[in-house]
């Protein structure tokens, strides 16, 4: 499933998934996609006013958000559409998304790696190392980057090995350690 979709010409971008139940009352865990739980529960809470549900054989349904908290990874929600238990289990595997501007406007006054998405990397001695396809933090932050042959590379994002971020051109320029890559 792409992560974004048009619909009545307005474009909506996925922010997570819906994947399991919470006690009898409907609630859901969400599990962030590309997001932390934390600024999930950030966004969903502080900049999104619609929500919606998706799956690739319904039309999106918006969603209003009742209440939510962390949940060890996830954001544990309940909202006013998903009423019990078996509403929310027809809905495990929908994906939650939100409007493009709203998520915009959250990745510009958050600093959220997240924003590097789509970001050309090149290093100082390297040259080009490719496109930022994703992103890790498991320990450090790591930007996961395609270099156009399907191999990813993993880029630490720490402040020793960023020369400079140029968001007009859209790219993360490094100064790599040599041999970083084997």
């Amino acid at each position: 499933m792409e992560q974004h979709i048009v619909v009545s010409d307005r474009e909506l971008i996925k922010i997570g998934k819906l994947t399991s139940t919470v006690g009898i009352n409907g609630s859901v865990k969400i599990t962030p996609f590309f997001f932390t739980s934390d600024e999930l529960l950030d966004l969903i809470t502080n900049y999104a006013s619609e929500l919606y549900l998706y799956s690739e054989k319904t039309f999106p349904r918006r969603l209003t958000l009742s209440s939510c908290r962390l949940s060890k990874g996830t954001v544990t929600a309940c909202f006013e559409e998903i009423s019990n238990i078996t509403e929310s289990q027809d809905n495990l595997g929908r994906s939650l998304f939100v409007d493009n501007e709203v998520y915009a406007e959250y990745l510009k006054k958050t600093d959220s790696i997240i924003k590097y998405m789509g970001y050309s990397v090149k290093d100082v001695n390297l040259g080009d190392i490719g496109t930022v396809v994703g992103v890790q933090r498991q320990g450090q932050k790591l930007l996961i980057v395609d270099d156009g042959t399907g191999d990813e590379k993993l880029v630490p994002f720490v402040p020793q090995f960023i020369d400079n971020i140029d968001d007009q051109n859209k790219c993360v320029k490094t100064n790599l350690p040599e041999g970083i890559f084997g």
